[in-house]
């Protein structure tokens, strides 16, 4: 299938397309949601740290909804896990449930914020929250829990490690033939495990940043129609999932 860490090239190629357009998603939601409704919601950090600065200060109704936008990502990443869960005997389309309901929920938070403009309706940080959470859950499936787009503290930290670590493996590989190993080493990195993880890392973050630039500018000009084309995308997805090229490969059945 498509979306599958799989060793061969079409499916790791498959794999970090689909990354990179969730990650582009997440930036873009993220955003915008905080721009329409005033809250972060793709990832939990700032909203925990909101919730203990709520309970210590007496805020009751802050804490409140905190803890709600906390419990609907939880309850997100159960909803993706669950449609995961009983879909995985399927040849193919086994990630269109999870990325349906993402696209019904966006779709559904874009009617009602152009029904009621500047409402910031507890509800609709529900909705944002349930679907990053689903999002979440649906990228750390796939990936065997290598990868998350919905937040870029984790990728950040592993762009980080992973230049120590090509660092090391140019070091390694060149020791003892200077100037002209290192330059041999140099030349074959691109094709290195170490520079591809890199790579991923630097397209994940390259890709939350562009979605999280371009939601914005597209809600101050269109309103809650920008919403459209994280929807956009995610149809592209579930398209994709559901192609000829999703069959699943023999003896590949017992993979998430």
């Amino acid at each position: 299938m498509p979306f599958s860490t799989e060793s061969s090239p079409s499916n790791r190629r498959a794999y970090t397309v689909l990354s990179l357009l969730l990650a582009a998603v997440a930036g873009a939601v993220n955003a915008t949601g905080f721009v329409a409704l005033g809250m972060h919601t793709s990832h939990m950090s700032g909203n925990m740290a909101v919730l203990g600065e709520s309970l210590a200060q007496g805020q009751r109704h802050l804490a409140v909804l905190a803890a709600q936008v906390l419990v609907s990502f939880v309850l997100g990443a159960v909803c993706a896990a669950a449609l995961l869960d009983a879909s995985r005997h399927r040849s193919r389309g086994r990630h269109v449930a999870a990325l349906l309901v993402e696209v019904l929920l966006l779709a559904g938070i874009g009617v009602a914020l152009d029904a009621s403009p500047g409402s910031r309706a507890p509800a609709l940080l529900w909705a944002v929250s349930f679907a990053m959470g689903l999002q979440n859950a649906l990228v750390t499936r796939v990936s065997g829990a290598v990868v998350r787009t919905t937040h870029i503290t984790g990728v950040l930290t592993d762009i980080g490690i992973q230049v120590v670590r090509m660092f090391a493996w140019v070091r390694d590989g060149s020791r003892g033939h200077g100037l002209t190993g290192v330059m041999r080493q140099l030349r074959a990195l691109p094709s290195a495990i170490e520079f591809e993880r890199t790579r991923l890392h630097l397209g994940l973050a390259f890709s939350f940043l562009v979605g999280c630039t371009s939601g914005p500018l597209l809600y101050m000009h269109h309103g809650p129609a920008a919403l459209g084309l994280p929807c956009a995308v995610l149809l592209l997805l579930i398209g994709l999932d559901l192609s000829p090229a999703a069959q699943r490969q023999p003896g590949s059945a017992s993979r998430a």
